[in-house]
Formats: structure tokens, sequence, C-alpha cells
């Protein structure tokens, strides 16, 4: 059994850095040179910044990863915010009216449900704990080139700015506009939806009481997510036209219509960070892998923000990815053959395609004006509200756990 192989990856995001850690952590790998390509360059968080807008909701079972790899207790506990109840309901419906759906984290034995953590804060310190294990970051770098190689079982990758290597293993974590799933050739499934995403944070009148709400409007849905005592995150998906509307608000009337969209459910907003807006597309490669080389997170699926689920799938496949390596490698098997590599795709592939076609199908149905669809959902929300199993197979599959 080989005790040394050379590892890299593309993406210095969070689930790119997570792949290196727990590569480098387990036992299989911790003679072997593990790179991390990132094209931008090293910056780090600063704590006295005001909370970024940037932010993902990291659920229980991400949680179990980053507290084994002994990330959790390098966040500053102030900066991560705990949400232990979820609100749902139809713009069509009160808040409360029928359609109405509660998840809480005391009905399931959790303490919680999850986090929403800002990306930059919990990317800093994996790279803290990358290089603490002697993970090498190249920054301001990008791959340009991939070829297999005849003479050896290896595969080669030319970069801008920092040379070449030869690999073993070539990980895809660049995002959903990955560059090295462009370069193997990788085809995919690919719909961009009718609406795009407005992010910002918000002041808010009312407490959230650690609860993460959710209205389903005509044009898509507006989650508001709770960032520390009165403040909150909000994620409203919306047409581009609705949007490009918006955009052009003063901070004042853009913080009305926030409140109106969400139903006052948090009373007066106000805006009070930057904002952002990003086009939403559902995608899924139709491979995740070649001879030398996988996909994981963003770069194999990109899935509607309504569920919240974009990070915790891309952290779902380094854990699977860790695993099936150190089974081949135990085996005698070697880490850049297909056949190795198989058991990843149809592990990841089969889970991730049921969470992404189940949200698309939920956008879908939350977007229909059709009288008969709208009357058929609140009669549907209400059996799923009442039934405790159906409810608790649900939530157990959104915490990954």
């Amino acid at each position: 059994m080989r005790s040394k192989y050379d590892i890299a990856i593309a993406g210095g995001g969070i689930v790119g850095l997570m792949s290196a850690i727990l590569l480098r952590r387990s036992r299989v790998f911790s003679e072997s040179e593990i790179y991390v390509i990132e094209k931008n360059e090293n910056r780090s968080f600063v704590a006295s910044n005001d909370i970024d807008f940037r932010v993902s909701a990291i659920s229980a079972g991400s949680i179990q990863i980053l507290k084994k790899i002994n990330v959790w207790d390098k966040l500053i506990q102030e900066r991560i915010f705990r949400y232990s109840n979820m609100c749902v309901w139809d713009g069509d419906d009160s808040i409360d009216g029928n359609s109405r759906i509660d998840f809480s984290s005391d009905q399931y034995g959790y303490r919680e449900l999850g986090y929403i953590i800002e990306n930059f804060q919990l990317q800093t310190r994996l790279v803290e704990l990358a290089e603490s294990l002697d993970v090498k970051i190249l920054y301001d770098s990008e791959i340009d080139s991939i070829n297999q190689l005849n003479s050896s079982d290896k595969i080669s990758i030319g970069m801008i700015n920092s040379g070449s290597l030869e690999v073993d293993l070539l990980i895809g974590a660049d995002g959903s506009e990955s560059k090295t799933r462009r370069l193997m050739n990788l085809d995919v499934r690919k719909h961009s939806y009718p609406q795009s995403a407005l992010i910002t944070n918000v002041e808010c009148e009312k407490h959230h009481c650690n609860t993460a709400f959710q209205r389903f409007l005509k044009h898509g849905p507006i989650a508001l997510l709770p960032l520390g005592k009165q403040r909150s995150s909000i994620v409203w998906s919306t047409s581009p036209e609705e949007l490009t509307l918006a955009t052009k608000l003063s901070n004042e009337k853009l913080s009305y219509l926030l409140s109106e969209k969400s139903d006052y459910v948090l009373g007066e907003l106000r805006v009070i960070s930057e904002k952002a807006i990003y086009p939403l597309i559902y995608q899924h490669s139709k491979k995740y892998i070649e001879k030398n080389f996988v996909l994981v997170g963003d770069a194999a699926h990109t899935i509607h923000p309504l569920a919240g689920q974009g990070v915790n799938l891309g952290i779902a496949d380094a854990v699977e990815l860790t695993s099936v390596l150190e089974d081949s490698i135990m085996k005698g098997g070697y880490i850049g053959d297909i056949s190795t590599l198989r058991a990843y795709e149809r592990s990841r592939k089969s889970s991730n395609s049921l969470m992404l076609n189940f949200v698309h199908i939920l956008n879908k149905l939350f977007s229909s004006r059709y009288t008969i669809i709208i009357n058929m959902r609140k009669i549907g929300m209400k059996i799923f509200n009442k039934t405790k199993l159906i409810k608790h197979q649900a939530i157990k599959t959104a915490l990954g756990v």
C-alpha cells in the first residue's frame, strides 16, 4: 500500500478547504502532498468589521464535522448565530393561517437546527487549520490546462502564476462556473430559474427569537435568517424585473419594501449592509468523475437557496470522498482510478439529485398561480404540519443527521 500521494484541490472556498483538511487528517494521507489552488489573494477575517452579508446556513450534520476537525471552537462565538426554530408559510395566507409550518429543534431532540455563519469567518478558520496541517495553499493561482500523462498514472495541471504539478488526483471545488469541469469536458444539466436573489442584512423592529422565517411569494420566497438579537440576513428570490426595480430604490424605500414582502413578521426592517444580486440556477453535472479527477460542491451541483443546503451538500461530498478514498487504499486500490471514484459518484450523485429535484419542484409548486394549485398546497402544508413522522424525516434529511 502506497503511503504518499499528490493531491490538488482547485478552489479555496469552504468545500475545497474542508476536502483538504479531511484528507490530511485521514491516516492514509498523512504523508501525502496536498495543494489548494486558489485564484484570489489571501485575505483574513477581521472581527471588528460589520457582519458580512455573505452568510450560509450550516446544518447540525455539518456542525458535527466542523467539531470533529476542531474548527468549531475556533470560530468567534459572538459571530455565529443559532436558529432553533423555523417558520414557513404561504404568501397567499397569513402567518397564523393553516398553511404555516413550524419546526422546532426541541421536538427532535436537538439543541439547534443550525447556525448562520459568515462565509469569510469560516473560510479564514479553515485556512488557518489547513496551513497548520501543512496543506500548501497557492494563492493568486488558477488552473489553465489539464493533461493525462501517458508515462504514469498521474495527471498534469498547468497553472497561471504557479508553474505546473503532477498529481494522482485533482479535486474540482471551484464553484458553479468550474473551470476544471470545463477543461475536463464534463457536461451539465442546467436550468436558469426566472428568478434572481437579493441578499443583504437588516435591523429588525422585533426580536427573531432564534427563528428562521420564510414566506413564499408569487415570484419566489423571502427568507429572514437570524443574525444576533435584532438583526437578520435577507435572501429574497424573485423575478429579475422586480429586483431591477428594487435596486434603484433608496435604502429607506427598499427597507419598506422588504418589510412589506416579509409581512412585517419582524416588524419594520432597516437595511444596514451592502447588498448583492445573483441569478439563480439549477445545475447538475452529468458526470462527477474522470480518471484522476473528481467534482465536489457547487462545481458538481448548484441548488436553489430556498432550502439553505448549498454548503451542506458540498461538505457531505467532501466527507464521502474522503471515506471512499480511504476504503480504496486499504483494499489496495489507487485513488485516481475510475473504479475507485465511481463509488463516490454513485453515492453522492443520487443523494444530491434527490435534494436538487425536491427543491426544484418545491419552488415550482409555490410559484404556481393556478387557484387549484394554491388551494392544494395550503391543504398539503396543513397535513404536513400535523404529520409528525413525515416532518421528523424531513428535518432529519435537512439537518444531515
